[in-house]
């Protein structure tokens, strides 16, 4: 698959800018960004899961303890 970015789309993923461009070949749009920049944001998406991952263990074990200690 070759995507061709006009000028304008070019120059904003120099400037460190996401670019959607259509990709229907792969079912849809695509967003373009520089390396570094997916890196950043990769580790941020990776600490939300590992919170939420967080929150649902916490959430269960304070059911359990709920049902293993009623009021």
């Amino acid at each position: 698959m070759t995507i061709e970015l006009t000028d304008q789309q070019r120059q904003a993923v120099s400037r460190g800018e996401a670019v959607c461009v259509a990709a229907p070949e792969v079912g849809g749009n695509v967003v373009l960004l520089r390396a570094e920049d997916f890196e950043s944001i990769r580790e941020l998406l990776e600490d939300e899961r590992q919170q939420k991952a967080f929150r649902a263990a916490g959430l269960r074990s304070a059911s359990r303890w709920m049902k293993e200690n009623p009021y």
